[in-house]
């Protein structure tokens, strides 16, 4: 598989609003009681062929970048890792000494993927994802392996 990365462009905010929606249940995400329209934020596509792979979308503060969203459809194959690396060679080049992403607590998976990439444990935020619950009762009272989601977990690195 010959994966190549590029850009989020205009043109591909169906195949954005498509990943999101299947990936996310929807474009809007919630951080910090505020709704997030990923679909409307830059990041990278990853492509095999003309398949969109994988994605990562990014909310750029003037001191840090955070992770908003980060998918691979081919799980194990790298492609997560290339998006990361992407992000973070792109937030170095424009002066960004630190990224950051959150995750729910049942995440057992972004645990191990952005702690084997540099990332540290930064924050627990309990009981944030019960009240974005209220908020968009999509959000699943239990996760993966069967865990409870209630909280929120942060994660960063210094670039």
């Amino acid at each position: 598989m010959a994966v190549t990365l590029r850009e989020i462009e205009s043109s591909d905010h169906r195949a954005v609003t498509d990943l999101l929606v299947r990936r996310w249940t929807s474009p809007q995400i919630l951080i910090e009681d505020e709704m997030v329209d990923a679909s409307t934020l830059p990041g990278y596509l990853a492509f095999d062929g003309n398949d969109v792979v994988g994605m990562v979308t990014v909310i750029k503060r003037d001191n840090e970048w955070e992770i908003l969203t980060l998918d691979s459809l081919q799980r194990w194959g790298g492609i997560g890792s290339k998006l990361l690396d992407r992000v973070s060679d792109s937030a170095l080049k424009r002066g960004i000494k630190r990224l950051m992403v959150r995750t729910s607590n049942d995440n057992l998976d972004a645990f191990r993927f952005y702690q084997r990439r540099g990332f540290r444990l930064e924050k627990v935020v309990q009981g944030v994802i019960d009240r974005e619950r209220l908020l968009k009762p999509e959000i699943p009272a239990t996760g993966l392996h069967g865990i409870p989601i209630h909280d929120e977990i942060i994660f960063a690195k210094a670039l």
